[in-house]
Order: C-alpha cells, then structure tokens, then sequence
C-alpha cells in the first residue's frame, strides 16, 4: 500500500502562490486553446463530409476565453462555405461554454442530450457522431495532461484523510490519513 522507499523532500518548494497560480493559468489556457483547435479541425472535417469541398488552409484569429486570449487557426475551405458554429462573426469574445461541458459529463448526461443542449448554446446543431469523436479526443489529452511529469520545482504531496463520526471504541477520534508521494497515485 505504501512505498516504504519513497522519501518526501522538507524542503519549500520555491514556487509562491502567485507564481503557481499564474502557471496553473497559463497551463489551463494552453488546453483551451488545443481543445478549441481540435474542435475546429473536427467541425470543418464533419461540414466536408456533409457538404462536400476541399480544404483551403488557415486564417488567424485572437479570442478572449475566461483564461485568457488564445491564438486560433481557423480552418477554412475552397468554397468558403464553411464557418465555425461556435465562432461568431466578429465575435473576439467565446461564450464560456467550458463550465456547461464540465458540467453536462459530471452529470453523465448522453452524448444525443450534449448535442440538444450545445445547439441552444451555440446556434449550431452536432451530431451524437461528431460529439463522440471530440469526447474522445478531449479525453485523450486529458488523460496524456493527468500523467504527464511534472518539473522538479513543482513538488506536491497529496493528502486524504477519512474522520467517521461516533465512538470506535473508547476513543472518540480515530482518523485515517494516507500520504502518496511523487509517482505514486492513491
């Protein structure tokens, strides 16, 4: 149950809490943007296969998310038909619909009632199909961002504790602790 061998550094870590806080930031940042990248390459591939056309590059755009400004790469095809569904014209803000995912895959809820809600969000109906596809690329690198090493200077120590209410015993307080160290996970 516990690494016997693994010994716990006494030492601060050098990192303040706004320093870490500003990474932590930066890093849920970088996310958004590559999942709202993927998304954009999933929404211009399912308008392909429906509509038919050719890919035609890229074109720049800056929008404001609720973790900052994140640099996009909007795809784009020969025809200019195709628009992204969440992207509003000449919207520079993105509508936080981050929460509302998060929400929707706490609560379980299938992947047919994520479209319903979505378009009412968005103003742009997805299939359970294309939903399904983002769910697991978004799962994907959310597995590969979980597991990822961690640098030196960002050290932290996990703690758990359980405290059952009533008597065990003759001894009122009787609480369960376990501490993990790096690499291992409770």
């Amino acid at each position: 149950m516990f690494n016997r061998g693994a010994h716990l550094s006494t030492r601060r870590c050098p990192v303040d809490q706004d320093t870490l806080r500003i990474l932590l930031r930066e890093a849920v940042r970088e996310t958004v943007a590559e999942v709202l990248q993927t998304v954009l390459e999933l929404d211009r591939t399912a308008f392909l296969q429906v509509h038919g056309g050719r890919r035609n590059g890229y074109y720049p755009r800056k929008l404001e998310t609720t973790f900052g400004q994140v640099d996009l790469k909007v795809p784009r095809d020969r025809e200019s038909r195709y628009y992204p569904a969440f992207l509003k014209p000449y919207a520079r803000r993105l509508v936080d619909v981050g929460e509302v995912a998060v929400a929707l895959y706490a609560a379980g809820v299938s992947q047919r009632k994520a479209a319903e809600i979505l378009s009412l969000l968005l103003g742009h109906r997805y299939s359970h199909e294309t939903l399904s596809a983002l769910t697991d690329e978004v799962l994907e690198a959310a597995g590969a961002f979980r597991t990822r090493p961690l640098p030196e200077e960002m050290a932290f120590v996990y703690l758990d504790g359980l405290s059952p209410k009533g008597l065990q015993g003759r001894r009122r307080d009787r609480t369960g602790k376990r501490v993990c160290g790096p690499g291992h996970r409770p």
